[in-house]
């Protein structure tokens, strides 16, 4: 049964459309391009082929640089679907456990920036390789697939098997790029769309077919673990790539990627669901998206959509994530721990790492308007920037230091080096493009960039952070990285969430105790909104309605009380701060 209802008029008229140009409303693949000539003589012989890839079995890199040539060669050239099959999966067998040791291997380390060489060569080439291959079964499943229902039956399972493995491939692009910070190609979101909508169109998306590896299967299936070859469908790879893209993965730490698939795989076919679009306003807990869609499904209907189009209901997923976030707020209040109340997704992730994931995914299920007002930036003058909490907290130490000339002096490498993003530069012509820059900002947050090059400083997600302007130096704003992004091969884009309009080294304790010298570090800050919060290392294990003796810069001491906590990251905390004695030190 198809998901799309039509009324008798817009059949009629898809028909029509239908007829005029053959296939061309579900099965063409916008932007794809098409083989336009006869391979010459001996240009693909397939022993000369298989000689080139074992000469380069010792270098994985070359193989899938040799792979990726071939392919491409291989996708202009006019063949029979037969012949192009032979030469996808001989390829494919090259590729694949190239692409699947690299994928494990770097989706397991905590990335950073600046990339190693060899990361940086592992997966350029494996999204390369793996983009033709794609292409290769993108072109294969245009070959076969017909809008009219008589004749895609009779190569109904062909059509799906190249709908399922083209999807398959389309995942393993979103994941591989993720790993370096880039997000799929708007062109692979329109073909995933049009192959998912092409194949409901004919009710077709259940089917179960092998694929080619583990990437996104749960490998402790009962299935697997009885030796038997991975299987999905268009369905489930299809709800994948879109739960993915929606949550905005590429913002999260590289081993949680598998988090999704996971709460995807626990909830089975009610976690999110495919539905007929009715036409009307979206309710809370739904999503939209149409078949030509080049981004992840919206929360509001806009004008102009075209149809066909489908909703995603959610709403059993998301009560479940919130059901997780309130039991780790209740354990944490009572200080008892019980993993076998979490979901098992979440049982699975180190304790430091919930809270953040849970918050992650249950934002990324809810519908945001900008509030601030986003400015383009148009000045040059370089930020200095501070990255990590003992070189913030060392920054505002040192602006409240006595002997200001003996800190300026001492400071004087180090402030230097805040101004370029590069702990050296290559080249002395280099230096000024490594330089920070604000691309925009508003009043909750900034957007920065700079050149990336080996000797970046190293930067990881939700790493807080201190910039100052050249006309401003002494008063830092302190955020942290919300997302990275590198929109091309040379430049790194970081997103910046904003933590203060003002910020002072202070130190905690015990309000019972008397000896300052036992006070841990910690950073006061007035908040966006004026409100005054506490900023600790996650190794404190501090909790909400505990008391405490603040110990401020000018050496006063205050009893105050830790509020809720805004936000938890890998590195520290931020709580709200009460006290009926705080006030900006002058």
């Amino acid at each position: 049964m198809s998901l799309f209802r039509r009324t008798e008029q817009e059949k009629r008229e898809q028909n029509v459309s239908v007829n005029k140009k053959a296939d061309s409303v579900l099965g063409e693949l916008s932007g794809l391009s098409l083989p336009f000539k006869k391979a010459e003589k001996n240009e693909l012989n397939r022993n000369t082929i298989i000689q080139k890839l074992e000469l380069h079995k010792k270098l994985p890199v070359r193989v899938l640089e040799e792979a990726a040539n071939t392919l491409q060669k291989i996708n202009r050239v006019l063949l029979s679907p037969k012949q192009r099959k032979e030469y996808a999966e001989l390829l494919a067998s090259y590729i694949y456990p190239v692409v699947l040791l690299w994928h494990d291997k770097y989706q397991k380390q905590e990335n950073s920036l600046p990339e190693s060489n060899g990361r940086r060569s592992a997966l350029v080439s494996s999204i390369e390789a793996i983009h033709q291959l794609t292409i290769a079964y993108k072109l294969l499943f245009r070959d076969y697939y017909t809008d009219d229902k008589k004749n895609f039956n009779k190569n109904s399972n062909f059509t799906c098997q190249y709908a399922a493995r083209s999807l398959e491939l389309i995942r393993l692009e979103q994941r591989l790029r993720a790993l370096r910070y880039q997000g799929l190609p708007k062109v692979s979101w329109q073909h995933c769309n049009q192959i998912f909508f092409s194949l409901a169109h004919h009710g077709a998306i259940d089917d179960d077919y092998d694929v080619i590896g583990l990437i996104g299967i749960r490998k402790s299936s009962d299935r697997l673990r009885k030796g038997g070859v991975p299987i999905s469908n268009v369905r489930r790879l299809y709800l994948s790539i879109q739960f993915f893209g929606l949550l905005d993965v590429t913002t999260w730490t590289t081993r949680m990627f598998n988090i999704p698939d996971a709460y995807l795989d626990l909830l089975g076919g009610d976690g999110l669901k495919v539905i007929a679009d009715d036409g009307k306003e979206l309710k809370p807990g739904f999503l939209l998206t149409h078949y030509k869609s080049d981004i992840p499904p919206v929360f509001k209907r806009t004008e102009n959509m075209p149809s066909p189009l489908i909703q995603f209901d959610y709403s059993k997923l998301y009560n479940v994530l919130v059901s997780d976030h309130k039991e780790i707020g209740k354990q944490q209040f009572i200080n008892e721990f019980d993993d076998r109340k979490f979901s098992r997704p979440l049982a699975e992730v180190r304790e430091v790492d919930r809270v953040p994931l849970i918050e992650l995914m249950i934002m990324g299920l809810t519908s945001r308007e900008r509030r601030q007002k986003r400015h383009a930036s148009f000045d040059e003058s370089s930020l200095s920037v501070y990255f990590g909490f003992h070189e913030v907290n060392r920054l505002l130490k040192d602006l409240v230091a006595p002997d200001q000339a003996r800190v300026k002096e001492s400071r004087q490498f180090i402030d230097t080096l805040a101004m370029s993003s590069a702990l050296l530069a290559e080249e002395q012509t280099s230096h000024m493009a490594a330089s920070w820059v604000i691309t925009n900002f508003s009043a909750g947050g900034l957007l920065i960039s700079t050149e990336e090059t080996d000797f970046s400083n190293p930067i990881q997600i939700d790493m807080l952070m201190a910039f100052t302007m050249p006309e401003n130096k002494d008063h830092p704003i302190l955020g942290f990285v919300r997302r990275l992004n590198r929109p091309d091969s040379k430049h790194i884009e970081v997103a910046v969430v904003r933590l203060s309009n003002y910020a002072e080294t202070a130190g905690v304790q015990a309000q019972g105790e008397m000896d300052s010298s036992t006070a841990k570090a910690v950073i006061l800050i007035k908040d966006v909104r004026g409100e005054w919060n506490l900023i600790v290392k996650t190794s404190m294990h501090y909790s909400k309605g505990e008391p405490l003796k603040l110990i401020r810069a000018n050496g006063s001491h205050l009893p105050v009380r830790l509020g809720d906590v805004v936000y938890t990251k890998k590195d520290f905390k931020v709580f709200e701060l009460r006290s009926p004695g705080l006030e900006i030190v002058k």
